[in-house]
């Protein structure tokens, strides 16, 4: 998109290319926000719908609501105090900028251009109750995610991005040990399959792909390949970033993880999965504090987050705030009293915070539960705080015969560095 001059906004001013201003400060937006201005400001104060800003900020995927709200939210912000003024909803139908527009040339706005939409709207109705189900880590939300999705690729065979939805909560089903890996796997190529099958530009489900084929497959070439695919495809999808990280820590390369993850976070800051998978890249680069910080943000913002409030007690165990750890870790077992993986990853917090025997249970729960279950290397680092450094090795050679994603990714963990000195270690991570 192409402005001959300035826009001015209200008190603030548009400049292509040079980004939004007010007198001499620059405002800072995201790349969603500031495409979601510039495609308001093109169309001059007419509405532009729902659909067409799906269109021009997401082309390649599908999002829900929640998304584009969290957007308009964080634009309105940045154009604080008058951002609501400036950015109007007009209800059911979408947004517009209601500011007086000078500069810039009378040209045709996406939002008048001619589009077709071939999904069936029933479809894509349960599609979107899907991916509000999905936001929620709970179990419970997560197969109610997975009905809405199932239910639309039933009515619609070829909607793309509902067998992409479905391989992605197949991933975190994996992560959070709802699922046995192989049983993921299986089920989760098959959907990107389908997906592909039907758009193979559908640029989540080659980054799921590729997610799938380098953690539990155990081909981090292949998968690369299928991600960096997507990213060519569309280098603003925030998503394919993450999935990136974990092939980066899978190979033993933190600092590139990091990269990634920066990078998601910075495309899509409303992003709870870009929030986590920061904050724990910054856990295992040594970075506690700003990893605290993210999660904190997390907290704040979804107070329903059990991951989060579980990460703040792992990042203030670490930090030696232990008092404030307990009360978190006690919390986010409360949260996720179903989610055995949560009883494993707050094991390390109570060894570390003196609570020894609240450990041993934990560990003991963890470990016995079969499904939901809990990946073996989330229980490693408590066993290494205990100094059961051969039950240890024996979780790790579990994970790694059952082929759990969280697996490789160990090899980077701090609080497994007393482990890299013994002779299993290089035959478990040649």
């Amino acid at each position: 998109m192409r402005h001959a001059s300035n826009l001015q906004i209200g008190p603030f001013r548009l400049e292509p290319g040079s980004g939004l201003w007010r007198n001499e400060t620059e405002i800072p937006l995201p790349p969603k926000e500031a495409a979601l201005l510039d495609l308001l400001a093109q169309s001059r104060g007419e509405v532009v719908t729902h659909k067409i800003i799906y269109r021009y900020l997401w082309p390649n995927q599908l999002v829900g609501y929640p998304s584009l709200a969290r957007c308009v939210y964080s634009l309105r912000k940045a154009l604080h105090p008058l951002g609501s003024k400036l950015v109007q909803t007009v209800p059911k139908r979408g947004y517009k900028l209601a500011a007086q527009l000078q500069g810039g040339d009378a040209q045709q706005s996406p939002a008048t251009s001619s589009n077709t939409d071939h999904t069936q709207p029933l479809a894509r109705a349960h599609f979107q109750a899907g991916l509000v189900s999905a936001s929620n880590p709970g179990s419970e939300s997560l197969e109610r995610a997975e009905y809405w999705f199932r239910a639309a690729t039933q009515m619609d065979p070829d909607f793309s991005a509902t067998h992409a939805a479905l391989a992605d909560i197949c991933l975190f089903k994996s992560i959070r040990g709802l699922m046995h890996p192989d049983d993921a796997l299986r089920a989760g190529l098959d959907s990107c399959s389908a997906a592909l099958a039907s758009d193979p530009t559908n640029v989540h489900a080659l980054g799921v792909r590729g997610w799938f084929q380098a953690l539990i497959q155990g081909k981090p070439e292949q998968g690369m390949e299928s991600i960096e695919h997507a990213r060519r495809l569309d280098p603003d999808f925030a998503r394919t970033y993450v999935y990136q990280s974990w092939v980066h820590r899978a190979l033993g390369a933190p600092e590139a993880a990091l990269k990634c993850t920066s990078t998601a976070v910075e495309l899509d800051p409303h992003a709870v999965l870009n929030r986590h998978a920061h904050a724990l890249t910054l856990f295992f680069c040594g970075r506690s504090t700003e990893a605290l910080k993210q999660e904190s943000w997390v907290r704040d913002n979804y107070p329903g987050d059990d991951i989060a409030v579980g990460y703040r007690s792992v990042f203030l165990a670490r930090l030696g705030r232990h008092q404030e750890a307990l009360d978190s870790a006690y919390h986010a077992l409360e949260m996720a009293q179903d989610i055995p993986s949560t009883r494993g990853a707050i094991a390390w917090c109570m060894v570390i915070c003196g609570e020894v025997e609240e450990a041993r249970r934990l560990i003991d729960e963890a470990y016995t539960a079969r499904l939901p279950r809990c990946p073996r290397p989330l229980i490693v680092p408590a066993l290494v705080a205990l100094g059961n450094v051969d039950q240890a090795f024996t979780l790790l050679q579990e994970a790694r015969a059952e082929r759990c994603p969280w697996f490789s990714g160990a090899r980077i963990d701090p609080r497994l560095a007393e482990l890299r000195a013994d002779k299993r270690w290089g035959a478990l991570y040649r």
